[in-house]
């Protein structure tokens, strides 16, 4: 059998010791203001961490391709590029390398924004860009005597009429991407 008489006399005491070793008003109202400080500081650091996350968002929005194919045919340029597979045609004409390559589907044609007298054609070949046939070209600036590789290729239209002017840097290569004439262009160096 239990004692109950210790029970009975702790209760009190333990009551009694209670209410003599409260908080006082002030120390009640300076554990608020902490609580309260700390519950705030928690709010903006999730209004923080919030606010961070919406901006990389944004930014991520911004400056991804602004259509999924452009990173695509940038890498099966820069991939063309790096191959510095031998040419099916040398020849400093383009009639001639549009000759020899006649299962492109289009015509190739000299760009605007390759000044004839500072760029002269090598040769040419087919490549891959983006799962459809293309031509590659080899062109040398006459200035810097440097090797640059130009591409060619026959895009959807709605594509076309989206793309506007792009440079991106992939595996060490500088893709140049835009629309000319109804064709993607691309210059890789």
């Amino acid at each position: 059998m239990k004692d109950n008489t210790n029970n009975d006399s702790l209760k009190p005491q333990l009551s009694h010791h209670y209410q003599q070793n409260q908080l006082s008003d002030s120390q009640i109202a300076a554990l608020q203001a902490i609580s309260s400080s700390t519950l705030r500081s928690k709010r903006y650091r999730i209004y923080g961490a919030v606010a961070a996350c919406s901006l990389f968002a944004f930014i991520g929005f911004i400056y991804q391709p602004s259509h999924p194919e452009v990173a695509t045919i940038s890498k099966d340029i820069a991939y063309n590029h790096n191959s510095q597979l031998q040419m099916e045609v040398l020849s400093p004409e383009l009639q001639t390398v549009q000759g020899r390559l006649n299962r492109l589907g289009f015509q190739l044609v000299s760009s605007s924004k390759l000044e004839k007298g500072k760029w002269q054609l090598i040769g040419g070949r087919y490549c891959n860009i983006n799962g459809k046939i293309a031509a590659q070209m080899k062109i040398r600036n006459s200035e810097s005597k440097a090797i640059y590789t130009f591409y060619q290729a026959k895009v959807p239209n709605e594509f076309i009429n989206q793309l506007n002017d792009k440079e991106t840097a992939i595996d060490g290569v500088n893709v140049k991407l835009w629309r000319e004439k109804g064709l993607l262009m691309g210059l890789a160096f």
